[in-house]
């Protein structure tokens, strides 16, 4: 793990949420610096972290992007790849997901205050442009894009702050073909035309996804809704989207509209340049609420999630250490090393090797030496080889399903072109 020294390491409290790629845990960082506070610690799922490409790409990005420092991105603390387990430490928010705000709003029939989506929305711009002007440490442009923006992955603290998330799982996710049902669909509906055909992504293509993520937060609906992945497709190259003011509830400003359509512009040419440029102009056009009025809405229209989450917390710090045998497993590996370094003990010999390591395997830790295989060990490695046959096939499949959809876009775009 990195970033681990012998003052401070992390208590494993229990379990917060599950979701399709990851578990995540509620966690207490311990240093002897600062007062303990309270971190997320997501688990991937035991497919992905097994999954040796995947687990490599996502310690290389997990890693790269921890270096973003902004009050608009969820700050990666630390990351770990360990006994089959990866894992990605990041500081806790108290808050809602964008996507669970919009389902509340639709429940009840309401909708966001346009000045409080502009406030929403400037935030999320600004952190991604932090993320896209990252440099290495000799000045040189890094060229990170999230390739994911969605209100998924967009976190409206109680503080009025909006965040963006899940940057190194973002990259990790779009090079792995396997995938659960569902969740190419849910990502085409962000991607940009260039994204959906499989070309090269840059900054602009994030700026496209958070024009989805304006147009759907004024609006308070989908901006692309389809059944199956080749109707989706025809509606991103083909629909006519309606400025915002046309279909929205409230009354938005013609100004709003110009920057919405403007970063949602087919040829990522006649988009705005930046995420910062995109974000002073629409500051601009509507003024944000301020973040007290933000904090004020989030606790307003999330209360019953808020009081229940702010209890299960509550309830996991008060039964710290009552872990089960997996949770157990995360808390050794969260814990272990920092503690044997901390008594001069070292946790295990590298195995020789004649190459350079990647950047991921200088955040692993260090392999246990090996012992004399048992029948059940026997058994399990056997196993593991069906898995990864299973998961070749399955790869296989997906990718010429994949192929089939971008040839169908690509047909479509001939269309439209013509």
């Amino acid at each position: 793990m990195t970033n681990l020294v012998s003052a401070e390491h992390y208590q494993l409290l229990g379990e917060l949420a599950s979701g399709g790629m990851a578990t995540v845990f509620l966690g207490r960082r311990r240093s002897r610096r600062s007062r303990q506070e309270l971190v997320a610690i997501k688990s991937m799922r035991q497919e992905l972290a097994e999954d040796e490409a995947f687990a490599t790409m996502f310690l290389d990005e997990a890693t790269l992007t921890s270096r973003i420092k902004h009050p608009n991105v969820v700050q990666t603390l630390d990351v770990a790849s360990e006994g089959g387990k990866l894992l990605i430490v990041m500081e806790y928010v108290e808050g809602i997901s964008l996507s669970r705000l919009l389902e509340l709003l639709m429940q009840a029939r309401g909708s966001i205050p346009p000045r409080i989506v502009v406030a929403i929305v400037c935030d999320l711009l600004r952190g991604l442009h932090a993320a896209h002007e990252l440099v290495d440490g000799s000045n040189r442009p890094l060229f990170v894009v999230h390739r994911d923006v969605s209100p998924q992955n967009v976190i409206v603290g109680t503080d009025g702050v909006a965040r963006i998330l899940d940057f190194g799982v973002a990259k990790a996710s779009s090079q792995r073909h396997v995938t659960m049902r569902g969740e190419i669909k849910g990502k085409l509906a962000y991607m940009p035309p260039e994204q959906a055909l499989g070309e090269m992504v840059d900054r602009r293509s994030d700026v496209y996804a958070a024009g989805v993520v304006l147009w759907e937060t004024l609006v308070g609906r989908r901006l692309f809704d389809a059944r199956s992945e080749e109707e989706l497709v025809r509606q991103i190259f083909d629909a006519q989207i309606d400025p915002p003011s046309l279909v929205a509830d409230e009354p938005i400003p013609s100004a709003v509209d110009r920057v919405c359509l403007r970063a949602l512009t087919h040829a990522r040419e006649g988009r705005w340049s930046t995420a910062e440029e995109m974000a002073d102009a629409l500051a601009a056009a509507l003024s944000p609420a301020h973040r007290e009025d933000v904090s004020a809405f989030v606790r307003r229209t999330a209360a019953a999630d808020l009081h229940e989450r702010a209890r299960h917390v509550q309830d996991l710090e008060q039964n710290a250490g009552a872990l089960d045998a997996e949770t157990q497993t995360l808390q050794h590996i969260l814990t272990g090393r920092a503690e044997r370094t901390a008594r001069g003990v070292p946790s295990a010999p590298p195995p020789p090797t004649s190459r350079r390591p990647t950047t991921a395997e200088h955040v692993r830790m260090p392999a246990a030496t090996p012992r004399r295989e048992s029948s059940r060990s026997t058994q399990r490695r056997e196993a593991r080889r069906k898995r990864r046959r299973m998961r070749l096939v399955l790869g296989f499949v997906t990718g010429i399903l994949v192929i089939l959809v971008l040839m169908l876009a690509a047909l479509i775009l001939g269309r439209h072109a013509s």
